[in-house]
């Protein structure tokens, strides 16, 4: 796929999603994160189907969170806690964290 960090996650569709390696899955998701192109929610529900490949089900019960958090989650829905958020995130590598916004 060339330069993942050049393209937008919306510029992708869902078959080119499946044949990206996990790095370049990984790298896009972050990207398009910090730069507000996607939502956690979005996020979770990539790296699930298409890293981890399982349904809700077995990716809420494999983090620890009920299928409804995990729905609720990809859905952009309710509050969910920032420990809920780690726990979905935390198979993948990844963790909520601090970021400047502003920098001089």
């Amino acid at each position: 796929m060339g330069s993942v960090a050049m393209i937008g996650i919306t510029d992708i569709s869902d078959s080119e999603l499946a044949h990206m390696s996990r790095a370049e899955l990984l790298a896009l998701v972050e990207q398009s994160l910090s730069s507000g192109q996607l939502t956690f929610g979005g996020a979770a529900r990539i790296l699930r189907k298409h890293i981890a490949r399982l349904n809700q089900h077995e990716f809420a019960e494999l983090c620890g969170v009920s299928r409804r958090t995990l729905a609720a989650i990809e859905m952009d829905e309710g509050n969910p806690t920032v420990n809920s958020l780690n726990q979905v995130f935390k198979l993948f590598g990844l963790e909520l964290g601090l970021q400047r916004i502003y920098t001089k």
